[in-house]
């Protein structure tokens, strides 16, 4: 075996290095990432309609003790945020629980 000199083996160690790092392939691909990213945007969506109907059912059962599953399920079920954002306002300012479930079965 040939022995090389420390500038030559450091040279030799630094090529290989470079071609092993060359030959693998990025760890992810941009259809990847994309989807990363809509999954990102998906879940902040989510996010934001389960706090909507948490602060709901927070408001009414402050204001007026425990709700009922029926009402619970029903809030559950919106999909639109500006709906959810109109029963929030809503549940701060009916009258009593009676009134908010009249006002959610017309929706």
């Amino acid at each position: 075996m040939m022995t090389l000199s420390p500038e030559l083996q450091s040279s030799l160690e630094s090529k290989i290095k470079q071609f092993e790092e060359e030959r693998t392939m990025p760890l992810m691909s941009n259809m990847e990432l994309r989807g990363i990213e809509q999954g990102k945007k998906i879940g902040k969506e989510i996010g934001v309609l389960e706090n909507s109907r948490d602060d709901i059912k927070t408001v009414l059962t402050v204001r007026f003790g425990e709700i009922s599953s029926e009402i619970e399920e029903i809030i559950g079920k919106i999909t639109n945020p500006t709906i959810l954002e109109e029963l929030l306002k809503l549940a701060a300012t009916a009258n009593s629980l009676a009134e908010f479930k009249q006002s959610l079965a017309r929706i």
